[in-house]
């Protein structure tokens, strides 16, 4: 129709990149934003800018948490992914998706210290972790690790840092580590972490856990992780996310 007025930008849902689930978000987390119209038909991915930081518009794309521009990782019509800016404050986070100048209706939603989702191999936030075993090979049924190899874990929503995380920043030396306390438990077990912080060269945001597997586990192909952060009840990375271990010690 002539004169008609394109639609623009619909934001339906935020949700942890790494558990898919929707709820409070966190400085640093990384979340796919859902909608349409919210960037170009072709999926768009991010590069380094000049300033080795990723960007805060891409593809005619731009995310705000609060007025604070987000760093963007890639951007298509139905799916963004975005990180929270560190500089997120308050309890509340009105979030807007901007798309060839055109802006969506805020989305509200709440603020919290930590809100931690761990990635899975098929991006659902279920079953079989992205985990990586002492080895370097990719942990999995046909590659299990084994009980006291250290297996390395992938997560995000752990809150601020030390050294504060830097919006959009590659992390380098030194590695951002989470300010809050944090656990990890592999089969029910108390599992020993001698890494938690930054994955070198990744996205401010992006959490590498190396873990001890514990002895004594059920083995198998449906070992369940959970990441714990902050003391007392804290947070907990919800979702079911596993590992594949096998039945024999180191």
């Amino acid at each position: 129709q002539e004169g008609a007025v394109p639609a623009g930008p619909a934001l339906l849902a935020v949700e942890n990149a790494g558990s898919n689930l929707t709820g409070p978000i966190a400085p640093g987390e990384i979340v796919a934003l859902y909608g349409s119209g919210l960037g170009p038909a072709q999926l768009a991915e991010a590069q380094v800018d000049g300033g080795g930081l990723f960007p805060q518009q891409l593809a005619g794309t731009s995310v705000s948490f609060n007025g604070l521009p987000a760093p963007l990782i890639y951007t298509s019509a139905a799916q963004v992914a975005a990180v929270v800016p560190y500089g997120i404050g308050g309890t509340t986070a009105q979030v807007i998706v901007t798309y060839q100048g055109q802006a969506s209706a805020a989305l509200s939603l709440g603020v919290t210290n930590s809100s931690p989702g761990l990635f899975s191999l098929d991006s659902t936030g279920r079953g079989q972790a992205a985990a990586v075993n002492q080895d370097g090979s990719i942990n999995g049924p046909t590659t299990p690790g084994k009980m006291g190899d250290i297996i390395s874990i992938y997560a995000t929503g752990e809150g601020q840092t030390t050294p504060s995380g830097v919006d959009g920043k590659p992390a380098g030396s030194p590695l951002p580590k989470p300010i809050l306390p944090l656990s990890v438990t592999i089969g029910g077990q108390p599992a020993e972490v001698q890494y938690a912080g930054g994955a070198p060269d990744e996205i401010a945001g992006l959490m590498q856990l190396n873990v001890r597997i514990p002895n004594g586990i059920l083995s198998g192909e449906s070992v369940p992780v959970i990441l714990h952060l902050g003391s007392g009840a804290g947070f907990f990375s919800q979702g079911g996310v596993t590992i594949t271990v096998s039945g024999n010690k180191q």
